[in-house]
């Protein structure tokens, strides 16, 4: 099979019938970016404090997380792509993946202990533990055999966090996780199974999280 343009030693893989996908590589790496992971963890950081109190306070308990775990992991990131250390920012390459599921977890870790400090609601902690039980799950099934798509994960982890906390309708947005997959086929990035993995994972975790929500 033919390699990924820019993504050196990467094999491209193919779509859920073994033939590529098809559309504008254009489209596909802007929808990639758009629906990068940083985004639904700054989201569900966010929503998070605003669920656990009213107004500002809620709002800068949010964003002690939507910082450490959403901004600062994508920044360093794309600091190690730039200065060559990563092939780019989305981490195409798996032998690369366990070092990026280590930033996000040392994040988490430390945005963990600093909202421990600080006496931040329950509701916090709970978030928190969710993606740190997601990272471990996806990276520790990407270290020992396919390479667990982080954008369909956290795409779905946010559609059914928004639908337990709000409402069913909120399901919705899934319509758009179909678009996502496809993008990353399209740029060769993930495997059927990869996508099928995150996508189904990211649901089942933040489902299953939500029963060992504190009252």
């Amino acid at each position: 099979m033919a390699d990924v343009p820019g993504v050196p030693g990467e094999p491209r893989v193919a779509g859920a019938s073994g033939v590529e996908a098809r559309g504008s590589i254009g489209a596909a790496e802007l929808i990639t970016e758009l629906s990068t992971p940083a985004l639904p963890v700054v989201v569900i950081s966010l929503l998070s404090g605003l669920s656990s109190a009213a107004g500002w306070p809620g709002l800068l308990w949010g964003a002690i997380p939507a910082l450490l775990c959403g901004v600062v992991p994508y920044a360093v990131l794309e600091i190690a792509s730039r200065r060559g250390l990563l092939t780019d920012r989305h981490v195409t390459q798996k032998r690369q993946r366990p070092w990026a599921y280590g930033v996000c977890l040392l994040s988490v870790a430390v945005s963990v202990l600093l909202l421990v400090l600080l006496g931040a609601p329950s509701m916090m902690l709970w978030a928190l533990g969710t993606m740190f039980v997601g990272l471990i799950a996806a990276g520790g099934i990407t270290v020992v055999g396919p390479k667990v798509s982080v954008h369909a994960f956290c795409w779905s982890a946010l559609c059914v966090f928004l639908a337990l906390l709000f409402s069913p309708w909120w399901l919705l947005l899934f319509a758009a996780l179909p678009v996502i997959v496809w993008s990353r086929l399209r740029l060769g990035h993930h495997s059927s199974t990869e996508v099928a993995l995150g996508s189904g994972l990211g649901a089942l975790i933040t489902a299953v999280a939500w029963f060992f929500l504190p009252v």
